[in-house]
């Protein structure tokens, strides 16, 4: 008899390596434990008064469905926005998204079909492996070290790994999870080989102004490969917002934009509310986002400094975005995470990280590594670097050396 069974892509999606640990956060909390979260990229800085206003002001009685292209004001703010970075965009051009992960789906239906490969660098942002496996595209990872500074690696080892059905590759741009920041000799490299091997470039863009050195940018303002990029954002993390739940995807490139767009009518639109609310703040976003990001080169340099006076620990410094990578002398980050909030506290206190294996593709790596948010204020960033170096003093599992499990890989 037929057994009444899941998909084989329910099965074999990841759960979130971020959200996992939720239910040992609320039995901690029951037990009266606070749990400083350290763990999600959800930011504690006031999202700005315009939106609120804003949605304080909307004057019709009914909210209808929005457009599935956008709303014409709401994108045409976007566009707005752009000009500063030197992307000059027609309505065509771009599409409203339910935050930038659903930019980042519609964008791998797009350029892949089910079986087709994309290029990936690892560690990566954990959803783009969960849509992975829901569309049924294989990513391809190319393993970056921290021991190098995430350096890209030649043109000839990303070439190495490519196959007829190799499609596109991903950039995170400042990177998540690392805090990376990409050189323009690794855009420019990138570029050339997308160009030389006719793939697209999905270039993720949600921490583009949270960077610690040089001029925010886009990918998309490069001229000479205009038919390539398709880029993906999010206003979620540049004004401290992410419950809103608004991205956008663009492209000069017709076709795919013309796919993206049947994509949207599908799942009918970005909520109404949301996007004549953010209008206000994307047609002044330096005013929000300068502020924003000195504020977390603060707070970066506080956990930085204090993980790097930390015995056995060896941090990397980040250049954007709000995360930090570290490797801990432990023999499992993930059970170092539970022991944090099953078995630990100090002074009725511990902190909620996230371990790093599920940040990549390739089996054994990452198992003593975590990645941190810092996205509380400096003076919680300050108590949960104590309360971690007494976890990590108290842990049973604590080993003498860190492994740098990635220093022997190409």
């Amino acid at each position: 008899m037929r057994t009444l069974d899941i998909s084989q892509r329910g099965q074999h999606v990841i759960a979130s390596p971020i959200r996992k640990f939720l239910p040992l956060m609320q039995d901690a909390q029951k037990r009266g434990i606070t749990v400083h979260q350290l763990n999600t990229g959800d930011p504690d800085l006031q999202t700005p008064d315009a939106f609120f206003e804003a949605v304080k002001s909307y004057s019709s009685r009914n909210l209808h469905y929005a457009p599935s292209p956008g709303i014409a004001a709401h994108v045409a703010a976007w566009i707005q926005y752009y000009k500063q970075f030197n992307v000059i965009l027609e309505p065509k051009n771009i599409i409203p998204t339910v935050g930038c992960a659903e930019a980042i789906l519609l964008a791998m239906l797009a350029v892949a079909d089910s079986g087709d490969e994309i290029l990936v660098f690892e560690p990566l942002y954990v959803s783009y492996k969960s849509f992975a496996t829901m569309i049924g595209v294989t990513l391809v990872p190319i393993t970056l070290k921290n021991n190098d500074g995430f350096a890209l690696p030649a043109a000839s080892v990303i070439e190495s790994k490519m196959t007829q059905k190799t499609k596109a590759m991903v950039i995170i741009n400042p990177d998540n999870p690392t805090g990376k920041l990409w050189s323009d000799d690794e855009l420019d490299l990138i570029v050339t080989v997308a160009k030389k091997n006719n793939l697209f470039i999905i270039a993720d863009e949600t921490y583009r102004e949270i960077r610690f050195k040089g001029k925010a940018s886009s990918l998309l303002s490069r001229t000479d490969a205009r038919e390539h990029i398709i880029m993906v954002d999010s206003i979620s993390k540049r004004f401290s917002m992410p419950g809103a739940r608004v991205g956008c995807v663009a492209s000069y490139n017709l076709d795919i934009m013309a796919a993206i767009l049947k994509f949207a009518q599908a799942r009918l639109s970005v909520g109404t509310l949301e996007q004549v609310a953010l209008i206000p703040l994307l047609e002044n976003s330096k005013q929000h986002t300068d502020p924003v990001c000195e504020e977390y080169q603060r707070r970066r340099d506080v956990v930085y400094q204090a993980l790097s006076a930390m015995e056995g620990v060896v941090a990397s410094k980040p250049e954007g975005a709000f995360y930090i990578y570290a490797s801990l002398p432990v023999d499992s980050a993930e059970n170092f995470v539970k022991f944090l909030i099953q078995d630990f506290s100090h002074q009725g206190e511990t902190v909620m990280l996230s371990p790093m294996s599920d940040f990549y593709i390739t089996p054994n790596l990452g198992h003593n590594e975590i990645r941190i948010a810092y996205v509380l204020n400096i003076d919680l960033l300050t108590r949960t670097m104590e309360i971690l170096q007494s976890a990590l003093i108290n842990y049973p599992g604590r080993i003498n050396a860190v492994i740098h499990e990635t220093e022997s890989l190409v």
